[in-house]
């Protein structure tokens, strides 16, 4: 946890013990009342916390804001719904490289099961991407949706254009991971057009039918290298990739 991240209607409001913030203020760091300690406001400003009142039960911080935080890289990720307990991780770390929007969806092969966590259907992605941004040192979330099937998500994404920030409208790069086939090496490309658009498959990866829905929206299919990898894995390093292309790392 590189800074604390509060909510805007935890301000002056007593964080139960338990807290993690409570943990790290009071057990890793060792602060006392009166400190100041690096925080920002979640999707706001990043500034510092003051320690009002910090004992057994718990805690109160003051904010003041002090800079904007850094815009999060025009990268959108479609990603085949994963298990529940890695999802948690695969945000934790997207959020952490500042990735804007996440669209998570079911796909043909993707266990069915997943959808029916709580993680899913409850939507419980907030404090993962809490957890990320806080490990980043920027209070900006992804925006996260879901999606029943890749159709859905494509048709709710729309066309070529992204809109919104921080891309702005303009065409996108839309590129697919998909190890089969003639693909481009994602690796090899020396830039990449802003903004991208990345769409990873579950375990199983993509069905034929999913892949010419990709084609059809204007996705172009991309490899990893020669080795087929897992989703956590593949997600994250086509978005370093991606980062660093764009000149964002």
């Amino acid at each position: 946890m590189n800074i604390l991240i509060l909510e805007k209607d935890e301000i002056g409001v007593r964080l139960p013990r338990g807290d993690r913030r409570w943990r790290h203020v009071r057990e890793v760091l060792r602060k006392e009342s009166g400190a100041r300690i690096a925080a920002g406001l979640a999707d706001g400003e990043l500034g510092s916390a003051t320690v009002l009142e910090l004992d057994e039960t718990g805690m109160v911080l003051g904010f003041a804001p002090e800079r904007e935080s850094e815009a999060l890289a025009p990268i959108t990720l479609i990603l085949g719904f994963p298990r529940p307990i890695q999802a948690a991780r695969i945000l934790k770390d997207l959020a952490s490289l500042g990735v804007a929007n996440i669209e998570l969806t079911g796909t043909e092969l993707g266990e069915k099961s997943y959808t029916q966590s709580d993680f899913f259907s409850k939507k419980q992605f907030r404090l993962p991407l809490l957890e990320g941004a806080e490990q980043s040192g920027n209070p900006r979330l992804p925006k996260v949706r879901t999606h029943w099937t890749l159709a859905r998500c494509l048709d709710a994404m729309g066309g070529p254009e992204v809109e919104g920030p921080p891309a702005g409208p303009g065409p996108a790069t839309r590129l697919f991971l998909h190890p089969y086939g003639e693909t481009l090496d994602l690796g090899s490309l020396e830039r990449i057009a802003s903004p991208v658009v990345l769409a990873v498959g579950s375990e199983r990866g993509w069905t034929e039918a999913e892949a010419e829905a990709l084609r059809a929206a204007g996705f172009l299919p991309a490899r990893l290298g020669r080795r087929i990898l897992k989703t956590e894995t593949a997600a994250l390093a086509a978005v370093i990739i991606v980062l660093s292309r764009l000149g964002l790392m």
